[in-house]
């Protein structure tokens, strides 16, 4: 049933025989889930008050990216522009690796919902935009929709273990005055 599912679901969102102005946005959103919403944490490194919690995110996407190809490896899933006929990549490099879980869902939803904790409406934007990226990659035919649907739970569920283990020591930090790489007292 569940196969059943995943090919209607990525029969209705691919993106296949989309126009070039159509598949150029797609490829876009998808390009965005390849890491570079971290460029969206230099400038937070700089900054004393973050430093602490975007080190924190740092480590989660770290982490949700070493899971995602253990399960790879393990899942050995054949993307399905590999595995069916009617399905052509539409993307500028054909990824090489498996395709369970999706990394850029699992990596896009760590970030924002890592970010969620912190401020929710930062969060429910970068959330909208994780949840973007994730159908792009189904649209571009190398993802199955339940290749998105386990990275974007794997995503979020390390990104909720990381943000309440930074919250607790950033709490515990502050009670025992320990202090940032300035000397400032965190939280300060």
């Amino acid at each position: 049933m569940i196969e059943a599912l995943d090919l209607w679901l990525l029969r209705a969102l691919y993106a296949g025989g989309s126009d070039g102005a159509w598949r150029d946005l797609i490829l876009a959103v998808s390009f965005l889930g390849s890491g570079w919403m971290l460029f969206g944490l230099i400038p937070t490194m700089f900054m004393q008050s973050m430093r602490t919690q975007s080190a924190a995110l740092l480590l989660v996407t770290a982490a949700t990216s070493g899971v995602v190809a253990s399960v790879k490896a393990l899942a050995g899933r054949v993307r399905p522009c590999n595995a069916l006929d009617w399905v052509h990549p539409v993307s500028l490099a054909l990824p090489t690796d498996h395709s369970f879980p999706s990394g850029h869902a699992a990596g896009s939803f760590a970030f924002a919902i890592f970010i969620l904790a912190k401020s929710r409406r930062a969060g429910i934007v970068l959330t909208g935009v994780a949840t973007a990226i994730a159908l792009s990659r189904v649209a571009l035919g190398v993802h199955y929709p339940s290749d998105v649907v386990a990275g974007a739970l794997l995503g979020s569920a390390l990104a909720w273990i990381g943000a309440r283990m930074n919250a607790r020591y950033a709490g515990l930090s502050s009670a025992v005055g320990l202090t940032d790489a300035d000397s400032e007292p965190v939280g300060q």
